[in-house]
């Protein structure tokens, strides 16, 4: 026991702690997809990515129709004159239309209701001369067959689905989700529904990193609780990496006695990244076997969150062919003193008299307390810390708002966190 202990200790030495960005970079530049295609409805098709482009089956209008509502004439009829329309007939010189609607024959003008006048006789009087060709949409001015509706990698919304639904299409191919394989591993670890006994705790981070990887895009499936023993988590390694596109394995990356990460991961593939220079979820490891990307999380789920959000979203979003948002930052005013010496802090952010101001969680708090932050502020190595009252730039988080980095939240980020950021209202924390 001491001697592994030991030659873990030396493996650490070994290799240098990585940078959050740098870890990224390699975990990104070494993971290879095979994106699988399937084919949908459109109807079920919101938020998935197209796997080519989809083009159009209708040409549409496909005649003439009005922009507006009003009448539809013969512009030729009017011969530079308004007074001769008063002997005109209904369905021979004009036609009532409809925004939208076809106009028939040779009816080639139309005038805006508001610009006409019908008596009780049924006598009409224009009240003003239109330009010829007013007001009509010529066919085809919307969509042709065989435009293209949508690209290649396009994340579906409600509109996309409109306008694939107009142009004709009804079933379409679109990127299958990626594979995400949840390990949770831990000689502590019971069952969520279990009364855990003493020294034991309920494992919940597998259901959280179940539900962030929906969010994200992907198709979960949360492996039973795996004991900290070499061979199985071997097992459990290679079985999910038949299956899975990316891996996320969860406990096990510190140095305790029952943590056996290391030379798991060692076994089934090349550890990238052995630790972080800097918390929260210092000890997380990066690992490619093959081309597959194993995200080793720590236990705390305050860590385990922000791997989720720092490492995995992003291998989702390579996977789909999505751009990689970055985190929104905004400078708020510090309300503690935050040392240098802390590496990181997790804040809440509240609007305050047209401000922003944050106010520090503790990490001693308890997890109730610690899931209200919705900011971050990461410590620089140049970093002398902070007192209260100074500006400092901080990181948004919203995972479990709109999921910052997924296909469909494209815009609006801090719109979306503003939601979190309540108003002119303090409680008693701060």
């Amino acid at each position: 026991m001491i001697e592994r202990i030991i030659n873990i200790e030396m493996k650490n030495f070994k290799h240098p702690k990585t940078s959050r960005q740098e870890a990224l970079r390699l975990i990104l530049d070494r993971s290879r997809f095979q994106s699988r295609v399937e084919i949908l409805p459109v109807r079920e098709a919101l938020g998935r990515v197209t796997a080519q482009e989809v083009l159009a089956v209708n040409t549409l209008p496909n005649s003439p129709v009005s922009r507006m509502d009003g009448i539809a004439i013969k512009f030729a009829n009017l011969s530079g004159e308004l007074s001769n329309s008063c002997n005109w007939r209904y369905g021979a010189d004009y036609v009532f239309c409809n925004t939208g609607v076809g106009i028939p024959g040779d009816f080639d003008t139309v005038i805006l209701i508001e610009d006409v006048e019908i008596d009780e006789t049924g006598e009409l009087r224009i009240l003003s001369i239109p330009q010829a060709g007013q007001y009509i949409r010529p066919a085809g001015e919307i969509m042709r067959a065989g435009d293209v509706l949508v690209p290649e990698y396009s994340c579906l919304s409600p509109l996309h689905l409109g306008l694939l639904s107009t142009g004709g299409a009804d079933e379409i191919p679109v990127l299958s989700k990626p594979r995400v394989a949840v390990l949770p591993t831990g000689n502590e670890l019971v069952p969520v529904g279990s009364k855990p006994p003493r020294g034991k705790t309920v494992e919940s981070n597998g259901i959280m990193m179940e539900a962030q990887i929906k969010i994200m895009g992907g198709e979960p499936h949360l492996y039973p609780i795996i004991r900290d023993d070499p061979n199985e988590l071997v097992k459990a390694l290679r079985d999910a990496l038949a299956w899975a596109d990316m891996v996320i394995l969860n406990g096990g990356s510190s140095k305790g006695t029952d943590d056996r990460a290391l030379e798991v991961l060692e076994t089934v593939g090349e550890i990238l990244v052995y630790e972080m220079n800097s918390g929260p979820g210092k000890h997380t490891t990066l690992t490619i076997a093959g081309s597959k990307p194993i995200v080793g999380t720590v236990g705390p789920t305050i860590g385990a969150v922000y791997a989720m959000e720092w490492f995995v979203r992003p291998l989702i979003c390579k996977y789909l062919f999505q751009p990689m948002i970055e985190p929104e930052r905004l400078k708020v005013k510090l309300l503690d003193d935050i040392p240098a010496a802390m590496e990181f802090a997790w804040l809440e952010v509240r609007q305050i008299n047209g401000f922003y101001a944050a106010k520090q969680i503790g990490r001693l708090a308890p997890l109730s307390r610690q899931l209200q932050s919705n900011a971050t502020l990461i410590m620089s190595k140049e970093s002398k810390g902070y007192k209260a009252g100074e500006i400092a730039e901080v990181e948004l988080r919203c995972a479990d708002l709109a999921a910052l980095n997924s296909p469909l939240a494209k815009a609006g980020v801090l719109e979306r966190i503003s939601q979190r950021i309540k108003p002119d209202r303090l409680s008693q924390s701060f």
